[in-house]
């Protein structure tokens, strides 16, 4: 891990909003993008958002969300419909494309295949980075303690939060790992203890910190 520290949120989320702006200058052929939802990182993709309304460059963008709970995007629990929301500006300008993990199915075991044949054929390749948050319990994405972290061979799970029962579609972890970059944003004293006590206590991110092929930025504030 290499850790990025700053004073507040504002200043971490102007200097990973212009990292990854440099990314995506950098890749003329197109990059993509898994993102982490909720309020956390809300005011990045804001920020993001108004980065790439200044830019001439129209390289091609994918994103798709770690995770997504099985609600519509009108819902404000849903995180493609935060992405939409918070990306209003680029997304009006067709700046990016978002991969759903969401389909028809009435639930996430029912669609996991269809979701897994739409990622391999619509993100084929190694993400250009993954942004993740992590909760007080250790979980990323919806990769929960003491549940599974994959599904077969496929790029998404169904999988269920530990204490609401609310059902939600989960990037695997293997895919979340085929990556050239992970950022992984988090604020407070208690979740920089729960990550540097994480692999000890055998919590999902600690798999990410053994199995990742690829330095883990962690941007985190106070």
């Amino acid at each position: 891990m290499k850790y990025h520290t700053f004073d507040n949120f504002s200043a971490l989320t102007e200097a990973l909003s212009q990292q990854w702006l440099d990314v995506i200058q950098t890749t003329p052929d197109g990059s993509s993008f898994a993102l982490a939802g909720g309020s956390t990182p809300a005011p990045v993709y804001q920020r993001l958002d108004q980065l790439l309304s200044n830019i001439d460059a129209h390289n091609p963008i994918k994103l798709v969300a770690t995770d997504e709970r099985w609600v519509p995007d009108q819902d404000t629990q849903s995180n493609e419909g935060l992405f939409r929301r918070c990306l209003s500006g680029s997304a009006a300008d067709k700046r990016w494309q978002l991969v759903s993990l969401k389909n028809a199915s009435s639930t996430p075991e029912v669609a996991t295949e269809a979701i897994n044949v739409r990622l391999n054929e619509q993100l084929p390749q190694a993400f250009s980075a993954v942004l993740l948050g992590m909760g007080a319990d250790g979980h990323i994405a919806s990769l929960f303690p003491g549940a599974p972290t994959q599904h077969d061979d496929l790029a998404c799970l169904a999988a269920v939060h530990p204490q609401t029962r609310q059902s939600r579609m989960s990037l695997s972890l293997p895919r979340l790992l085929n990556t050239k970059r992970i950022w992984l944003v988090i604020t407070g004293a208690e979740k920089r203890q729960v990550l540097e006590q994480a692999i000890e206590n055998n919590l999902p991110v600690a798999s990410l910190l053994r199995e990742a092929g690829c330095t883990i930025d962690v941007f985190w504030c106070p």
